[in-house]
C-alpha cells in the first residue's frame, strides 16, 4: 500500500481513538480535569481570534472591538 494512505488511514484511526484517551485523561484525577478544561479554553480563545483576524483580512465586515473609529487620536 502507498506510504501516503498508510498515513491518512493510520491518522483517522487515531482521530477515532482520541476522545477515548481524552476521557481517561481527564477523569483521572480533578487536577487533570481542570488542566484539559483550562487548556481547551485556551485554544478555543485562540482559533477565535485567529478566525476574526482572518475574517477581517478578507474583508468580511465585523464589529469594531475597543475604542470606535468615532474616538480617533489624531
Amino acid at each position: 500500500m502507498n506510504a501516503f494512505v498508510e498515513f491518512v488511514l493510520r491518522l483517522l484511526g487515531d482521530v477515532l481513538q482520541m476522545p477515548i484517551l481524552l476521557g481517561e485523561v481527564a477523569l483521572r484525577d480533578p487536577l487533570s480535569t481542570i488542566i484539559v478544561a483550562v487548556g481547551t479554553v485556551f485554544i478555543t480563545a485562540a482559533v477565535g481570534v485567529f478566525g476574526y483576524a482572518l475574517a477581517g483580512a478578507l474583508g468580511i465586515p465585523l464589529p469594531n472591538l475597543g475604542s470606535g473609529a468615532e474616538n480617533r487620536i489624531e
